[in-house]
């Protein structure tokens, strides 16, 4: 029997602030299905028969987010009231076996269905939409940029926060999101910089220095340029859920293109893994690269590690 085992690793404290939240939300959802008052929780237990209930309902990856993030909660719980408990709920939970998950290949329910990687004629029509100062406001032409700097770069939308040129402007030096628990190369990856993408690189960091000179959060930013995305894929594509892009599809694309042309070791450097078996398991496969990338014999720039 195959088990997945939420060991305790290090969290930072953002993670976990997404796995509370997460978690929180996760009780809501099933107090609601029991029918509780409002301000009551569901018992240990309760959550406990829920995730067994619903694991054939979800992928893996989901079954995992949720487990880490009852984990998560329930052995905060216990370090604060010192109830045996949370303690044991959270080994049950991580304890439970995702042999009963939907299969990878199996269509999702929520972000497995997000489209990963853009293809070119879309993000054509899509950067040219969001560039018509006619179609979109500030944020829009903003929301251009990202897309542009991420599909060069392939950074994750919230590490363009510490990103910053080198001193020469030749490579992008790149805080990496998830660095914790040997996931990452490091704290840190150098990411080559082709001089013919520097000037939108440039525009893009200069956007988002102004925006924040202005008062504006990163997560403010962000948040107004992925509703700008979002308002541009409905204006082009209408009802079609299969044209919803984010700003994380430039990322997905990025990997698909870096297939194309580089090694899984290159590929998982320059997207900041340690693993190879992620960008494999997880971002848009090589056939998704543009066609210039599937007949370009010339590698990309070999990343540098910090």
């Amino acid at each position: 029997m195959k088990t997945n085992r939420a060991r305790y690793q290090t969290r930072t404290e953002d993670t976990v602030a997404r796995y509370l939240k997460r978690a929180d939300s996760l009780l809501s959802r099933i107090a609601d299905e029991m029918q509780l008052p409002e301000d009551a929780y569901p018992a240990p237990s309760d959550v406990v028969a829920y995730m067994k209930r619903h694991a054939q309902e979800w992928k893996w990856a989901t079954f995992r987010q949720y487990q880490a993030s009852l984990v998560c909660r329930y052995q905060i719980e216990f370090e604060r009231s010192g109830d045996q408990i949370f303690e044991t709920t959270a080994d049950e939970i991580r304890g439970l076996p995702y042999s009963d998950c939907k299969p990878e290949r199996e269509p999702g329910q929520t972000s497995s269905r997000k489209r990963k990687g853009i293809p070119k004629r879309d993000y054509d029509v899509l950067v040219a939409n969001l560039s018509n100062p006619k179609q979109g406001g500030d944020f829009a032409k903003r929301a251009a940029l990202w897309l542009m700097a991420a599909l060069a770069t392939g950074l994750r939308p919230c590490e363009w926060q510490k990103a910053q040129l080198s001193e020469d402007e030749s490579a992008l030096v790149v805080q990496n999101a998830k660095a914790t628990n040997g996931r990452a190369t490091g704290a840190s990856r150098t990411v080559p910089v082709r001089t013919h993408d520097l000037p939108v690189i440039r525009a893009h960091l200069d956007a988002l220095r102004e925006l924040r000179d202005k008062g504006l959060t990163f997560s403010q930013v962000h948040n107004r340029c992925g509703e700008a995305l979002n308002r541009a894929c409905k204006a082009i594509w209408g009802r079609d859920t299969s044209k919803r892009y984010a700003l994380y599809s430039a990322r997905h694309q990025f990997a698909a293109n870096s297939k194309a042309v580089a090694s899984p070791e290159e590929v998982a450097a320059l997207l900041g893994h340690r693993s190879t078996r992620t960008a494999r398991r997880h971002y848009a496969p090589r056939r998704s690269a543009w066609l210039q990338f599937k007949q370009s014999a010339k590698p990309v720039p070999t990343p540098k590690p910090n």
